[in-house]
């Protein structure tokens, strides 16, 4: 699994996923891109019964906190993870998706 991307800024040490703009917590734009581990802890997880336009009925929605405390709201490949689960996660653009992390 490749590594995520997450974004720390220079001026306040804030980490965050990666935007178009400045640091969402002080505005500076001396920030820097690198490399954390894929894998992250389920906070929270739902099921969407009336999904946006575009998207199927239910909808696996999931709370993850990955690497410096970072949370992402991914999509559920396959069941749903209950909290406290460990999942991989993966970008597809814009969109993150995890799925339970493998047995080792």
């Amino acid at each position: 699994m490749p590594p995520l991307e997450l974004v720390r800024c220079n001026a306040c040490h804030h980490r965050f996923l990666p935007t178009d703009g400045p640091c969402p917590k002080c505005g500076s734009v001396d920030c820097t891109t690198y490399s954390a581990p894929p894998v992250g802890k389920v906070l929270a997880a739902t099921e969407l019964h009336y999904p946006a336009a575009g998207f199927h009925a239910p909808h696996p929605l999931l709370l993850v906190e990955v690497s410096d405390a970072v949370r992402v709201l991914a999509i559920a490949d396959g069941s749903l993870p209950a909290p406290g689960a460990l999942v991989e996660v993966r970008s597809e653009g814009d969109v993150y998706r995890a799925r339970p992390e493998p047995t080792r």
